[in-house]
Protein backbone atom coordinates (compact mmCIF):
# COMPACT_ATOMS: atom_id res chain seq x y z
CA UNK A 1 0.00 0.00 0.00
CA UNK A 2 2.95 2.36 0.96
CA UNK A 3 4.73 1.59 -2.32
CA UNK A 4 1.04 2.87 -4.46
CA UNK A 5 0.48 5.93 -2.44
CA UNK A 6 2.98 8.19 -5.30
CA UNK A 7 1.07 6.86 -7.73
CA UNK A 8 -2.58 7.47 -5.94
CA UNK A 9 -1.41 10.94 -5.20
CA UNK A 10 -0.31 11.87 -8.61
CA UNK A 11 -3.50 10.80 -9.95
CA UNK A 12 -5.96 12.38 -7.32
CA UNK A 13 -3.83 15.92 -7.93
CA UNK A 14 -4.30 15.13 -11.56
CA UNK A 15 -7.72 15.29 -11.31
CA UNK A 16 -8.03 18.05 -8.40
CA UNK A 17 -5.89 19.99 -11.01
CA UNK A 18 -8.22 19.26 -14.03
CA UNK A 19 -11.41 20.09 -11.69
CA UNK A 20 -10.15 23.49 -10.71
CA UNK A 21 -9.19 24.40 -14.24
CA UNK A 22 -12.46 23.84 -15.24
CA UNK A 23 -14.33 25.16 -12.52
CA UNK A 24 -11.89 28.66 -13.18
CA UNK A 25 -12.73 28.97 -17.06
CA UNK A 26 -16.27 30.60 -16.01
CA UNK A 27 -14.86 32.49 -13.43
CA UNK A 28 -13.33 36.18 -13.30
CA UNK A 29 -9.89 36.60 -14.46
CA UNK A 30 -9.29 40.04 -12.71
CA UNK A 31 -11.45 42.37 -11.11
CA UNK A 32 -12.25 46.31 -10.07
CA UNK A 33 -13.57 48.28 -7.77
CA UNK A 34 -13.64 52.40 -8.47
CA UNK A 35 -14.74 55.11 -5.39
CA UNK A 36 -15.24 57.97 -5.07
CA UNK A 37 -17.01 60.54 -2.53
CA UNK A 38 -20.32 60.55 -5.00
CA UNK A 39 -19.84 56.89 -5.41
CA UNK A 40 -19.47 55.58 -2.04
CA UNK A 41 -20.71 51.83 -3.59
CA UNK A 42 -18.37 51.75 -5.71
CA UNK A 43 -18.22 51.29 -9.57
CA UNK A 44 -17.12 47.51 -10.39
CA UNK A 45 -15.96 45.69 -13.09
CA UNK A 46 -15.16 41.79 -13.34
CA UNK A 47 -13.15 41.06 -16.73
CA UNK A 48 -13.50 36.95 -17.50
CA UNK A 49 -12.05 34.85 -20.14
CA UNK A 50 -14.79 35.67 -22.60
CA UNK A 51 -16.38 38.78 -21.85
CA UNK A 52 -16.53 41.63 -18.87
CA UNK A 53 -18.95 42.61 -16.62
CA UNK A 54 -20.01 45.29 -14.35
CA UNK A 55 -20.76 49.35 -14.89
CA UNK A 56 -19.10 49.90 -18.11
CA UNK A 57 -21.65 52.20 -19.05
CA UNK A 58 -21.30 54.70 -16.04
CA UNK A 59 -17.57 54.17 -16.20
CA UNK A 60 -17.29 54.83 -19.96
CA UNK A 61 -19.27 58.22 -18.95
CA UNK A 62 -17.05 59.40 -16.55
CA UNK A 63 -13.46 58.32 -18.35
CA UNK A 64 -14.51 60.33 -21.59
CA UNK A 65 -13.93 63.21 -19.45
CA UNK A 66 -10.52 63.05 -19.18
CA UNK A 67 -10.13 61.38 -22.67
CA UNK A 68 -10.36 57.76 -22.25
CA UNK A 69 -11.10 55.96 -25.08
CA UNK A 70 -14.33 53.40 -23.95
CA UNK A 71 -13.93 50.16 -22.35
CA UNK A 72 -14.96 48.14 -25.66
CA UNK A 73 -13.97 44.43 -24.22
CA UNK A 74 -14.79 42.53 -27.94
CA UNK A 75 -13.00 40.37 -29.67
CA UNK A 76 -11.92 42.46 -32.33
CA UNK A 77 -9.75 45.18 -30.00
CA UNK A 78 -8.76 42.24 -27.70
CA UNK A 79 -7.79 39.17 -29.84
CA UNK A 80 -6.55 36.97 -26.94
CA UNK A 81 -10.14 37.20 -25.39
CA UNK A 82 -10.63 34.41 -28.01
CA UNK A 83 -7.62 32.12 -26.52
CA UNK A 84 -9.00 31.65 -23.07
CA UNK A 85 -10.67 28.29 -23.71
CA UNK A 86 -7.46 26.53 -26.01
CA UNK A 87 -5.66 28.19 -22.46
CA UNK A 88 -7.79 26.43 -20.03
CA UNK A 89 -7.09 23.21 -22.62
CA UNK A 90 -3.50 23.58 -22.57
CA UNK A 91 -3.55 24.08 -18.53
CA UNK A 92 -5.77 20.84 -18.16
CA UNK A 93 -3.15 18.57 -20.58
CA UNK A 94 0.08 20.15 -18.83
CA UNK A 95 -1.29 19.03 -15.39
CA UNK A 96 -1.90 15.90 -16.64
CA UNK A 97 1.52 15.49 -18.35
CA UNK A 98 2.89 16.66 -14.81
CA UNK A 99 1.93 13.84 -12.64
CA UNK A 100 1.71 11.14 -15.37
CA UNK A 101 5.63 11.58 -16.66
CA UNK A 102 8.65 10.49 -15.14
CA UNK A 103 10.87 12.30 -16.65
CA UNK A 104 11.85 15.39 -14.35
CA UNK A 105 12.74 17.78 -17.24
CA UNK A 106 9.28 17.67 -18.38
CA UNK A 107 7.61 17.40 -15.46
CA UNK A 108 8.93 20.59 -14.42
CA UNK A 109 8.08 21.98 -18.06
CA UNK A 110 4.60 21.23 -17.80
CA UNK A 111 4.30 22.75 -14.15
CA UNK A 112 5.76 25.91 -15.11
CA UNK A 113 3.51 25.90 -18.20
CA UNK A 114 0.44 25.93 -15.48
CA UNK A 115 1.77 28.62 -13.23
CA UNK A 116 2.34 30.63 -16.31
CA UNK A 117 -1.57 30.95 -17.05
CA UNK A 118 -2.41 33.31 -14.58
CA UNK A 119 1.27 35.04 -14.81
CA UNK A 120 0.03 35.43 -18.58
CA UNK A 121 -3.18 36.76 -17.99
CA UNK A 122 -2.51 39.85 -14.95
CA UNK A 123 0.19 40.63 -17.25
CA UNK A 124 -1.92 41.02 -20.51
CA UNK A 125 -4.04 42.60 -18.44
CA UNK A 126 -1.70 44.91 -16.97
CA UNK A 127 -0.42 45.91 -20.84
CA UNK A 128 -4.45 46.77 -21.43
CA UNK A 129 -4.24 49.34 -18.49
CA UNK A 130 -1.08 50.50 -19.63
CA UNK A 131 -2.85 50.85 -23.36
CA UNK A 132 -5.82 52.67 -21.44
CA UNK A 133 -3.80 54.89 -19.79
CA UNK A 134 -1.48 55.89 -22.29
CA UNK A 135 -4.15 56.16 -25.12
CA UNK A 136 -5.69 59.43 -23.94
CA UNK A 137 -7.81 62.34 -26.04
CA UNK A 138 -5.66 65.76 -26.52
CA UNK A 139 -8.96 67.67 -27.02
CA UNK A 140 -10.63 65.82 -24.00
CA UNK A 141 -12.67 68.57 -21.38
CA UNK A 142 -10.25 67.35 -18.73
CA UNK A 143 -6.56 67.16 -19.35
CA UNK A 144 -4.22 64.56 -17.02
CA UNK A 145 -0.92 63.13 -17.60
CA UNK A 146 -0.50 59.77 -18.86
CA UNK A 147 -0.83 56.91 -16.14
CA UNK A 148 -1.07 53.04 -15.85
CA UNK A 149 -3.44 51.50 -13.37
CA UNK A 150 -1.84 49.03 -11.02
CA UNK A 151 -3.14 45.42 -11.90
CA UNK A 152 -3.13 44.42 -8.28
CA UNK A 153 -3.22 47.22 -5.58
CA UNK A 154 -4.94 50.83 -5.42
CA UNK A 155 -4.37 53.50 -8.18
CA UNK A 156 -5.37 56.88 -7.34
CA UNK A 157 -6.62 59.61 -9.87
CA UNK A 158 -8.40 62.87 -9.09
CA UNK A 159 -11.14 61.67 -7.00
CA UNK A 160 -11.28 58.32 -7.51
CA UNK A 161 -8.96 55.38 -6.40
CA UNK A 162 -9.69 52.15 -7.91
CA UNK A 163 -8.74 48.47 -6.09
CA UNK A 164 -7.75 46.33 -8.56
CA UNK A 165 -6.77 42.13 -7.93
CA UNK A 166 -6.95 38.87 -8.92
CA UNK A 167 -10.07 37.20 -10.13
CA UNK A 168 -11.20 33.94 -9.18
CA UNK A 169 -10.38 32.18 -11.92
CA UNK A 170 -6.52 33.25 -11.33
CA UNK A 171 -6.80 31.56 -7.70
CA UNK A 172 -7.89 28.43 -8.50
CA UNK A 173 -5.26 28.03 -11.37
CA UNK A 174 -2.52 29.02 -9.47
CA UNK A 175 -4.11 26.35 -6.59
CA UNK A 176 -3.87 24.25 -9.86
CA UNK A 177 -0.43 24.89 -10.59
CA UNK A 178 0.66 24.11 -6.66
CA UNK A 179 -1.09 20.92 -6.55
CA UNK A 180 0.66 19.46 -9.05
CA UNK A 181 4.01 21.37 -8.69
CA UNK A 182 3.97 19.80 -4.69
CA UNK A 183 1.49 16.81 -4.38
CA UNK A 184 4.06 14.34 -6.01
CA UNK A 185 6.69 14.96 -4.13
CA UNK A 186 5.37 15.36 -0.59
CA UNK A 187 3.32 11.43 -1.70
CA UNK A 188 7.14 10.48 -2.71
CA UNK A 189 8.57 11.33 0.54
CA UNK A 190 5.97 10.03 2.48
CA UNK A 191 6.28 6.92 0.96
CA UNK A 192 10.04 6.62 2.06
CA UNK A 193 9.38 7.04 5.25
CA UNK A 194 9.98 4.04 7.51
CA UNK A 195 7.68 2.98 9.90
CA UNK A 196 8.18 3.01 13.42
Amino acid sequence: MKQQLPRVVRIASGLAAITLLLVAAGLPIWRALFRAPQYPDGLGVSVYGNRVKGDLGEINELSHYIGMRPFNFNFADMPEMRLWPLVILVGMAAAVLAVATRRRWLRRVACAAVWLIPIGALADVQFRLWQVGHDLDATSPIRVDPFTPRVVGPTSLMNFTSWAYPGSALVLIAAAAAVVTWAPGVARRLAQRKTP
